[in-house]
């Protein structure tokens, strides 16, 4: 069944190219319509984990959920009047089947990975696996599942890679920026200055830190790379077709930071909030202005550091 491949008039710009978007005219009522629909849609994904005991009942609503966000992708796109929205519920169905497969809150298929395969447990201190070995496997894995859904049915509906910003930066301030930010995190993070925000399991000393550094490494980028094509890569480029720049990086930071209201891992929830919603403005910014995940993966991979190493301290060696 093919949703995308329609002709197009001469000189129009598919808005899945791998350039800024052109903006389409959209009333002031609309744009306040497809605000709020994309608020709902995340908000609905992010209920299935706090509001729904997990199981069959989390994954069957995960599920349902995807089901309807593509019969209303597929309405949009057969009626003339709402064609130039359908991009905007497809995107919402592809983040809710990635996270059914690859998001360790409720994929039934990263708890049976962690569970029978490499036969260790979770808990709310450490939510990925019970040993570090463990960790970065279950994060290979759960990574794997979840950007494959997202590359697959992107290149089903017809749009190129560079439409999720998997494509070259634009400008070479952009990923250097992610590396400054990158290292100063992670001496910082060396030092100890993290852990009165981000307390860990006692302390850990220089020795430890430089042990645990590859695994650090390879659990923080991989979440900066899964976290950015999920929730802003998936995104961008679709609403700049109906929202300015600021507002779609807005509407993206507001959900992205709505996924952090049960973190335990900070000292202050309100404080860490706040930090997420700013840090996720910054990191819509750098894949803006840079047209890459390259940038935002490694600056986001930078600010996990902390997060991370609360995640490390409490697994076994």
């Amino acid at each position: 069944m093919d949703v995308v491949n329609r002709p197009r008039s001469a000189g129009a710009i598919n808005p899945s190219d791998g350039v800024e978007a052109q903006r389409e005219p959209t009333s002031l009522l609309s744009r306040a319509v497809l605000v709020a629909f994309c608020v709902v849609a995340g908000f609905a994904y992010r209920a299935s984990v706090s509001l729904i005991p997990a199981g069959i009942g989390e994954s069957a609503f995960v599920l349902g959920l995807a089901a309807l966000l593509l019969v209303l992708s597929l309405l949009a796109r057969r009626r003339r009047s709402l064609n130039k929205y359908w991009q905007i519920p497809f995107a919402f169905f592809v983040f809710a089947i990635a996270g059914f497969f690859g998001d360790g809150s409720i994929s039934p298929i990263q708890h049976w990975f962690v569970r029978d395969v490499l036969r260790e447990t979770t808990s709310a201190n450490n939510p990925i696996a019970s040993s570090v070995s463990g960790m970065v496997l279950a994060q290979l894995f759960g990574t794997l599942i979840l950007v494959t859904p997202i590359v697959a049915l992107t290149r089903v509906s017809g749009s190129p890679l560079s439409s999720i910003f998997l494509n070259r930066p634009a400008n070479w301030w952009g990923p250097a920026i992610g590396v400054i930010a990158f290292l100063l995190i992670y001496l910082l993070a060396a030092r100890g200055r993290t852990a009165s925000f981000f307390p860990t399991n006692g302390a850990i000393s220089s020795a430890r830190f430089i042990a645990l550094t590859p695994a650090l490494l390879v659990l923080v980028l991989l979440n900066g790379f899964r976290e950015e094509l999920w929730f802003r890569g998936l995104f961008l480029n679709k609403y700049g077709r109906l929202l300015s720049s600021l507002s779609s990086n807005l509407l993206a930071a507001i959900i992205f930071t709505s996924f952090h209201v049960q973190a335990q891992y900070s000292a202050s929830i309100v404080i860490f909030l706040a930090y997420a919603l700013i840090n996720g403005l910054i990191l819509g910014w750098l894949m803006q202005r840079t047209r890459s995940i390259i940038a935002s993966t490694i600056f986001h991979a930078g600010t996990d550091i902390p997060i991370f190493l609360v995640y490390l301290s409490y697994a076994s060696s």
